[in-house]
């Protein structure tokens, strides 16, 4: 797996370790899922983080855990999951706990998994599945700059496809140690 590390003000982004499972798990088999195809039974919850993992390996990137940056504590997930290599990637955001809403953390994961996405995997676009009762995670896109298409989204019932300008996200370009 590759050895990826996004940084901000409250935040680590970094690649699922298998120490993650628990609290993934715990996730997984809540009604904090409900917005995305769940509760899961524990096999299938399993199953599911594996391929969380084992896209890093399908594709060279993937999903990154973001964790508090204070105490190193995994509270969700963010970034991209692309089901073929002919498609745009799919962003994806989840906070784990109730405890972590509220406080803009997704919305902080998001912008930098957008930013990595554009400046190093080289997507200029991305799409995200919401479903049309998830509230919260509409008000992100929009944040984000996204914009609903009316479309269904195809694997996901209830949901409604937004597609959204990376590029427009990438923000100027880092300097390079050359230009310092």
């Amino acid at each position: 797996m590759k050895s990826v590390s996004l940084t901000t003000d409250r935040l680590v982004l970094r690649p699922p370790m298998a120490e993650d499972c628990g609290a993934y798990l715990a996730y997984a088999t809540s009604d904090r899922t409900r917005f995305v195809g769940g509760p899961r039974d524990r096999f299938a919850a399993i199953e599911k983080f594996a391929g969380m993992i084992g896209h890093w390996a399908l594709r060279g990137y993937g999903r990154l855990i973001l964790t508090n940056r204070a105490t190193g504590a995994a509270l969700g997930h963010v970034g991209p999951l692309n089901f073929a290599d002919e498609e745009v990637p799919e962003l994806t955001w989840t906070l784990w706990t109730a405890t972590a809403e509220g406080q803009g953390i997704a919305s902080e994961a998001a912008l930098a998994a957008c930013r990595w996405i554009a400046r190093d995997l080289g997507f200029a676009r991305a799409v995200t599945s919401i479903h049309r009762d998830n509230i919260a995670s509409q008000r992100i896109a929009t944040r984000l700059g996204g914009r609903a298409t009316g479309d269904a989204a195809p694997h996901l019932a209830g949901a409604v496809v937004w597609d959204f300008d990376l590029a427009a996200l990438a923000g100027p370009a880092p300097m390079k140690e050359e230009q310092l």
